[in-house]
């Protein structure tokens, strides 16, 4: 998949399955994007709402599942009174400095979760298919999209990636350098999601660049485009 120039270049393949993508009310296109931490995924979902899309984030929906009781149980039980707060929820901050430290913590916690997740999009893609004001796209910000398989429930997917250094710098404010390692270390080997993406841009250069990707990427998945698409911005973010 040759880099572009930040442009959508269009499909070289043909028709995704050989048929039209046209949208209706049960075939508006159900998208995943993804990408590393600090790459700019969230501001590339911002940028397809822009453009008529439904979406949501699955990190919503955790935040969301943390307040549920039988989560909040399941929580305490396997983690301690340690990861409650005062207000008998689940700390975040107290149980990110768990998961993030572990490996098998994190695997539990994602065990755990995942299936709340992915039965949560279904209803949030059922409601929006029957409501009475069609989006053009339904996009879905998954973090861990390709880790947990979760890329199966997609028409398409979208990567944003961007070098390791790039994405530590504008973390810097939030991560440690070894925080930051721990955390790229728990997650898929950039280098394979982009193997397994439909559309990637590389996201190391200004939002401009990304705002266009976005754009020509919707445009391409309306019109019935296919996978292997790539982009990339050049110059250093402000």
């Amino acid at each position: 998949m040759p880099w572009g120039g930040g442009a959508c270049a269009p499909p070289p393949h043909g028709l995704r399955n050989g048929a039209s993508m046209a949208r209706s009310r049960q075939r508006i296109s159900l998208v995943g994007l993804t990408g590393g931490i600090g790459s700019g995924k969230s501001t590339a979902l911002a940028y397809c709402h822009e453009l008529g899309a439904a979406v949501i984030s699955s990190d919503d929906i955790v935040h969301a599942l943390l307040s549920r009781g039988d989560v909040i149980e399941h929580v305490r039980e396997h983690f301690g009174d340690a990861v409650v707060d005062g207000a008998g929820g689940v700390s975040r901050p107290a149980l990110a400095g768990i998961v993030f430290a572990d490996d098998h913590a994190l695997h539990w916690l994602e065990d755990l979760l995942h299936p709340y997740v992915r039965t949560a999009v279904d209803e949030w893609a059922a409601t929006q298919r029957a409501g009475r004001q069609l989006p053009s796209l339904l996009v879905v910000e998954v973090p861990l999209l390709f880790e947990t398989g979760f890329e199966k429930t997609f028409d398409y997917t979208i990567l944003i990636t961007a070098p390791d250094e790039e994405r530590r710098r504008r973390l810097s404010a939030k991560l440690t350098d070894v925080e930051f390692d721990r955390r790229v270390a728990q997650q898929m080997a950039e280098e394979d999601k982009i193997l397994r993406s439909d559309f990637v841009f590389r996201n190391a250069g200004t939002r401009k660049e990304l705002k266009e990707f976005v754009g020509q990427t919707v445009a391409s998945i309306l019109a019935g485009g296919t996978a292997e698409t790539e982009g990339s911005g050049s110059e250093s973010p402000p």
